[in-house]
């Protein structure tokens, strides 16, 4: 009977934890280039303490045109990298600007990466970076001048990622590798949108909800008769 509470404690655990990442699905609706967290997998042997894997669904979102020439979006399996704090981080938020330093930053104003290193755009007037394009293959053009390439990268095995708090994700293996040019387009003045579905986590939420209510009840039911177990125990 105890080791009845316990596989139906870590049930609730479980249960519990896919709650938080559906919650955290719906929170991001509207966040540019979010990938929707996939609730935890509830295949783990009951005999076994390791950590459950979260994983992610890397599948595209809708693209929507901003009309910004600086908001960017990657048509294929691929990423833009970014300089974050504790080095090359990469997303699919391509919600991009111009700092006043002159450099080319994401909202957060961390540098966006190209082949050469930081996008360096400072000796170009306001109306000079009027003529600012961005090519299918990432290629920064000011008119006619060749100012760099985006770095655009992919990884072979995208379970092998890790989430950075917000948007993006960092390889601890450093497995990311240059994008082949044939396997994405580069979208000027598109953004890509979530690819988080309303229906469908709202109806992972009632299940969950419904599974965990049923697991409390369980629990109850256990504890209970536990408790009689004991007492009878006593006399």
């Amino acid at each position: 009977m105890i080791k009845g509470i316990y596989y139906v404690s870590r049930n609730l655990e479980l249960k519990s934890k896919n709650l938080e990442v559906v919650a955290n699905n719906l929170a991001n609706i509207n966040t540019t280039g979010f990938k929707r967290e996939l609730p935890f997998s509830e295949l783990v042997s009951q005999y076994s303490n390791a950590p459950v894997k979260q994983l992610t669904d890397y599948t595209q979102g809708n693209l929507i045109e901003t009309g910004n020439q600086l908001d960017l979006a990657i048509s294929g399996d691929a990423f833009f990298a970014i300089e974050g704090k504790t080095g090359t981080e990469y997303t699919k938020n391509g919600r991009f600007r111009i700092s006043d330093e002159g450099f080319l930053v994401n909202e957060q104003g961390y540098k966006v990466l190209g082949k050469n290193g930081e996008i360096d755009l400072s000796e170009f007037s306001t109306e000079d970076l009027q003529k600012l394009n961005i090519t299918k293959k990432g290629e920064i053009r000011v008119g006619d001048r060749l100012i760099d390439q985006l770095q655009i990268s992919q990884i072979n095995d995208p379970s092998l990622l890790n989430r950075k708090e917000g948007l993006n994700f960092f390889s601890p293996d450093n497995t990311f590798k240059d994008a082949d040019i044939d396997h994405y387009d580069i979208q000027q003045g598109y953004l890509e949108e979530s690819n988080t579905n309303p229906i469908i986590e709202m109806q992972s939420m009632i299940e969950i909800n419904k599974d965990y209510e049923a697991g409390q009840k369980m629990m109850n039911f256990l504890d209970s008769s536990l408790e009689k177990a004991n007492e009878i125990g006593k006399v």
